[in-house]
């Protein structure tokens, strides 16, 4: 046995099954890289074992994950030029780089073999979201007495694979850790910041509303409806972060009285509109509480966007699996980036505050596993919420 090897502790049984079992194991994915790389060395017989995240544009080679300690050759943090190793080839090949006796397999001449003088070498380049991210590779300075073994280039295949799960799971989290900071700031300065600042401009409005006329008086009147639109767009950030942080579970209830809730909350805060109500005795449907506010939401973008006195017809209609809540108006129709957004199309700028409120329903359908679906009309807007239809608990 040479300087750079180690005895083999692992069969290939026992390496490829450790292997698989870091794929079900809820470990930070520090300790899975670590993990892979020590399976490996104790499989393959080999000392030196690293994971490393390469740049090509920059050049760049860096160890992300080592067998070895601070003081050895390859330890995590160090940084190469990627033109220097053996990596350079095995990020653009599909298969295994498997050097048992690089010196005398015609790599003498190679720049990589000259300046390590590695005669081991087994890697492969690992995926990340489809694109090259780096490499998986055991390396020693002596030769081995035989050529890697298909067995042992698949269990590198398997490693490879192992960490593209591993590494793309860590890059999920970080990026939904990211996005949830990101909401929490923007909402903490929608509701404290803006919000405190809203409120001077709108009681000052409010007070030249008082204290003048003419054309100085509208004025301030418009300072004080606008104001109060920018406030309903604050509080409904802060609903929409509340959704995304506690995901209802849809559990089989009656709609009915929560479309009547919801109808009964509009009649109250707009009384020019007239909203009729066809509902069932009751419709048991997967849902949850906050499928009030999803149909409130829609009569409210309805009854302030709608034009003057709009009328508004709520249905609800039990099929075959499904229930759905028709909501119809004869209003202009819906604008293309707000039927969108209902749909969950694409994500769209939004002009005015009714915008984020059809954001919060796409997100509140969603999370109970319901549909949207806005059917085109000669005129007015129609917009169906389709929900899983559920078992009555009793005889109606």
């Amino acid at each position: 046995m040479t300087r750079t090897e180690r005895s083999p502790s692992l069969s290939g049984e026992e390496a490829r099954s450790q292997l698989y079992s870091l794929l079900h194991r809820s470990i930070p994915s520090k300790k899975a890289i670590d993990e892979v790389i020590e399976i490996g060395a104790n499989y393959l017989g080999v000392n030196h074992g690293h994971i490393t995240e390469i740049d090509e544009d920059e050049n760049r080679w860096e160890v992300i994950g080592s067998t070895d300690a601070p003081e050895g050759p390859y330890p995590a943090g160090l940084t190469s030029k990627l033109s220097d190793s053996y990596c350079r080839r095995t990020i653009h090949q599909s298969t295994p780089l498997a050097l048992h006796d690089a010196g005398n397999q015609g790599r003498a001449d190679d720049h990589a073999y000259q300046l390590h003088q590695l005669d081991t070498y087994l890697g492969i380049r690992i995926q990340v979201f489809g694109e090259p991210y780096g490499t998986v590779c055991f390396v020693g300075s002596e030769p081995r007495e035989s050529s890697f073994s298909e067995a042992e280039q698949f269990f590198i295949e398997l490693a490879g694979e192992v960490l593209q799960k591993r590494l793309e799971g860590a890059h999920h989290e970080k990026d939904l850790t990211n996005r949830d900071r990101l909401i929490s700031v923007l909402n903490r300065i929608l509701r404290h910041n803006l919000r405190n600042d809203l409120n001077v401009v709108q009681g000052t409005a409010r007070l030249l509303e008082e204290r003048t006329s003419g054309e100085t008086a509208q004025l301030a009147s418009t300072i004080d409806s606008t104001t109060a639109e920018l406030l309903s767009v604050a509080e409904k950030a802060r609903e929409l972060e509340t959704l995304t942080r506690s995901v209802p579970v849809a559990r089989p209830i009656d709609i009915v009285p929560k479309v009547e809730d919801a109808v009964r909350d509009v009649r109250e805060r707009h009384h020019s509109v007239d909203i009729s109500l066809s509902v069932p005795d009751r419709a048991m449907s997967f849902a949850d509480s906050q499928l009030s506010d999803a149909v409130s939401e829609l009569l409210t973008n309805a009854a302030e966007h709608a034009g003057e006195d709009p009328t508004i017809a709520v249905e609800v209609n039990r099929g075959t699996d499904r229930t759905t809540i028709e909501i119809r108006d004869d209003g202009p129709g819906l604008p293309s980036g707000e039927r969108r957004v209902l749909t969950g199309a694409t994500e769209t700028a939004l002009d005015h505050g009714s915008g984020i409120g059809l954001v919060l329903v796409y997100w509140i359908l969603t999370n109970l596993d319901g549909e949207i679906e806005v059917p085109p009309t000669s005129s007015g807007t129609t917009v169906e919420l389709q929900l899983q239809q559920a078992a009555s608990i009793a005889p109606e």
